[in-house]
């Protein structure tokens, strides 16, 4: 067969191929923009069928989906949305179309009557399409390496046909134009690509698989080729006459053998060659590509079955078809194969590296060539023949006099290969693009020793990290680790490194013209060890580590290359140890977090869960704590319809420690309000309870107030607690009942300091609670909200409800402290009497 890139160069073979690439990528790009931006196709989650002209017959609805939440059953009609008539599902899709992702009205009959209702229409996922676009897309990409690799190989060509072919079927697979919404150069450009994608693509898929792994006797066959042709060319006349009948199933038939029964031809031909033609030593480098290509066949399969069993399945309920994402992994198998396999004569670094050694080779030969013709001539024109001392003499000469002349000369061959360093910023490159993803400092460890060996081919390794104040940890490969015990002391190794702060050669440790300050027993431990060079992993000023390491395989010094590519390891290695130190903390911070948002919910959870109804009585509290947990506690006991105990305490200190003192003090509470009568017995009893558990540091305030309504009195006592303020008739007062707080003294002191109060319960009288969170609460000056601002709000807010007075204080405490932090917990309790008839 012709080859009709015989007469073109490599050069201009790229070109055209890069042209194609890229066109190919902007036509589907387009399409894509078209497809999953532009014209997005609305979803109402339910299926309709045409009952006649403009009349839906509405089925399948999805249960819990937008159609159901709007009223919609299946049997009901649409027949208007937004007021406009439509005369078939096409018509009445292409409206909801532009309302993807707003409400839309529709007009439902149901039975003998109708109505309007809102829906929400959704932007629907084309999974479908996306999946198969990335999949030509993957392809794309590794074809164009392969051809740019190698564009005068015939096999490489053919794959890149295969790709770009690909990318553009697959990238149009979805295209439904409108001529009166859409362009004329759009459906011109893409109808276009999807005529020429129909008709080649399909030959490409086949003609490929009968040239790779193996050729086959058929691929040269004209007749093959021409069957291939018309078949495809039919095909896609076909699809294009008959799209105007897309809902029957004979075009959907179609249409799915066009798109995918060459494809599916084409991996069965490949399977076929790799069990029965391919070479048994090749499977192993063909097996990626099977793999591949089962994946493939699986996939579309399964997508097939989908959207041929069940299309609109799939339309209501995208994520059935959420396999077929992984169809980006068959092009990538693809490319693995080829490039870690050869399987195209793929090879860019090795076939550097070939050219590196040749031009090498060739400027030595050069040299030695040059040195002898000269002294050759030498000898000859001065008659020098038969004295061999004076010949030897004189090419001796002469090499040095070139010496320099090659030196040079391989210098400028190394700067323009960068042999070395290329290989040294390939491993740099996968160091650092490795580092990130490590989080332990033993996979960073072994990381950096692995990376060591196999770039530089050093054996003897060893990472020392400093910790701090905490002991070393010191890894080595091939060496015991019993020779890095390094102090931070005087004349030490770490010492030497801070103050230089750049790698040390070790070469000369054991030298007589050793100048290191070193101390002796550490030079032992590194001339044991065969330590040559020690490079510190800097992190700013501090030292994190330092990467030992031994003589390099070759026997050669470290150049000033190996030194750069170890320091700028350090200085990667550096940062990364310190992340996953950070990242270490992170998590026991978030630990601690975690079981501090537990231990605020459990102690929410000891609170109240919601204020106290009372015939006679409003009341409403609440506990506010500075940090995640508080000391403060504040509850309602009733103990019958016409008695209700209140408290609010506060325990010295705030966070963990006054949390869990509170939640022992609730018991006590409880336990106290049904053994005793009187809020002052109460105290008395919890006072003895909690001394002997409380350590001697704390101590907890606490006020009790027993309302009686049938009695009409209210008994108030407090353990050292805030005073607390009564308002009656805008007049505001101070209980000052004595008594000091809880746990401080065992009993007769304190059962002799506090005092219980008796008040009788007048109508509309107000009673405030609270702890010193709210009076102390300071604003950036350090200056203190104090009580007379309460009784302010009191007085001037009387004849407000239990729960908008609380709601008064708290923004006048949040409206003081400003930007200043709350530094204690906030509670308070507001209850206010109010007559009976009131509350219904």
């Amino acid at each position: 067969m012709i080859n009709p890139f015989a007469k073109f160069s490599p050069r201009t073979i790229r070109i055209i191929y890069a042209f194609w690439t890229l066109t190919v990528l902007c036509i589907c790009l387009i399409n894509f923009w078209v497809q999953m931006v532009n014209r997005v196709v609305g979803n109402d989650q339910c299926r309709w069928i045409e009952k006649g002209e403009s009349r839906l017959l509405i089925t399948e609805i999805v249960s819990g989906g937008v159609a159901e939440q709007a009223g919609i059953k299946d049997g009901d009609y649409l027949v208007k949305i937004n007021g406009e008539f439509f005369k078939r599902a096409i018509d009445a899709q292409a409206i909801i179309n532009k309302f993807s992702g707003a409400y839309v009205t529709y007009t439902i009959e149901r039975g003998s009557y109708s109505f309007d209702t809102k829906i929400l229409i959704l932007r629907s996922i084309n999974l479908a399409f996306l999946s198969q676009s990335l999949f030509g897309l993957g392809f794309l990409v590794v074809g164009f390496v392969v051809v740019m690799a190698k564009p005068i190989g015939k096999i490489q060509r053919m794959f890149a046909n295969f790709s770009i072919l690909s990318m553009l079927f697959f990238g149009l697979t979805s295209l439904n134009l409108n001529p009166a919404t859409e362009p004329m150069w759009r459906i011109s450009l893409l109808g276009l690509g999807f005529i020429i994608a129909s008709i080649f693509a399909p030959i490409s898929f086949v003609r490929f698989f009968m040239f790779f792994p193996v050729k086959r006797k058929a691929h040269d066959k004209l007749w093959l080729n021409g069957l291939l042709f018309g078949l495809s060319s039919l095909l896609t006349i076909a699809i294009l006459y008959f799209s105007r009948f897309q809902e029957y199933m004979f075009f959907t038939a179609l249409f799915y053998f066009s798109r995918y029964g060459f494809l599916f031809a084409g991996f069965a031909i490949f399977t076929e060659s790799y069990f029965k033609y391919a070479p048994k030593e090749r499977l192993p480098q063909l097996k990626p590509v099977l793999i591949a290509v089962c994946i493939g066949i699986i996939l579309f399969g399964y997508g097939l079955a989908v959207q041929t069993i069940n299309p609109f399945a799939a339309f209501l309920n995208p994520i059935i078809l959420l396999p077929i994402t992984l169809l980006f992994l068959v092009p990538m198998f693809f490319g693995y194969a080829i490039f870690r396999y050869r399987l195209m004569d793929i090879d860019i670094v090795i076939r550097r590296s070939l050219i590196y050694g040749t031009v090498t080779a060739s400027l030595a030969a050069i040299y030695l060539v040059s040195v002898y013709g000269i002294g050759s001539l030498l000898n000859y024109f001065f008659g020098t023949q038969d004295n061999e001392l004076l010949v030897v003499l004189s090419l001796i000469a002469i090499a040095f006099i070139f010496d320099p002349i090659k030196q040079r000369m391989q210098v400028g061959v190394d700067k323009l290969f960068f042999h070395e360093r290329y290989d040294y910023q390939k491993a740099l490159l996968d160091f650092t693009q490795e580092l990130p993803r490590l989080m332990e400092l033993e996979q960073i460890v072994n990381s950096i020793i692995n990376r060591i060996s196999t770039t530089m081919h050093i054996e003897k390794i060893n990472i020392f990290i400093c910790k701090g104040s905490e002991e070393c940890k010191s890894v080595t490969k091939n060496i015991d680790e019993e020779y890095f015990q390094f102090s931070d002391g005087e004349y030490s190794l770490i010492a030497l490194l801070k103050s230089v702060r750049r790698p040390v050669d070790l070469h000369l440790l054991s030298d007589e013209f050793d100048t290191l300050n070193i101390k002796d027993e550490e030079k032992r431990q590194l001339i044991h060890a065969g330590i040559k060079l020690s490079v510190p992993m800097f992190l700013k000023d501090r030292l994190i580590g330092i990467i030992n390491v031994g003589q390099k395989k070759s026997g050669k010094i470290f150049s000033q290359e190996d030194i750069n590519l170890l320091a700028t390891v350090a200085g990667q290695a550096a940062i990364a140890i310190e992340n996953a130190r950070l990242h270490k903390y992170e998590i026991e911070r978030q630990r601690v977090k975690e079981e501090l948002e537990l231990a605020k919910k459990i102690q929410q959870g000891l609170f109240p869960k919601s204020n106290p109804q009372l015939p006679g009585l409003e009341i409403s509290g609440i506990s506010i704590p500075a940090s995640s947990v508080g000391g403060d506690y504040y509850d309602f006991i009733k103990l019958s319809d016409q008695k209700i105990l209140v408290v609010v305490a506060d325990v010295a200190g705030k966070g963990m420690s006054a949390a869990l003192y509170m939640s022992k003090i609730q018991g006590m509470v409880h336990l106290a309000a049904h053994m005793y009568n009187t809020p002052k017995d109460m105290l008395i009893n919890i006072n003895k309870r909690i001394f002997e558990g409380l350590d001697r540091k704390s101590f907890i305030t606490m006020i009790i107030a027993l309302f009686d309504l049938k009695k009409k009195v209210v008994r108030i006592c407090r353990a050292g607690h805030n005073r607390a303020l009564i308002c009656i008739n805008k007049k505001v007062k101070a209980i000052k009942g004595g008594g000091i707080g809880l746990g401080l003294e065992r009993g007769e002191l304190f059962e002799d300091a506090i005092e219980e109060i008796k008040i009788p319960i007048k109508l509309n009288a107000l009673y405030l609670f609270y702890t010193d969170g709210i009076t102390e609460a300071m604003n950036e000056n350090n200056d203190q909200l104090g009580e007379q601002t309460i009784v302010n709000i009191l007085k001037s807010k009387f004849n407000f409800t239990a729960q908008r007075i609380q709601k008064e204080i708290l923004n006048s405490v949040e409206k003081f402290r400003g930007s200043a932090e709350q530094h204690d917990d906030i509670t308070m309790i507001v209850v206010k009497s109010i007559s009976t008839k009131s509350v219904k």
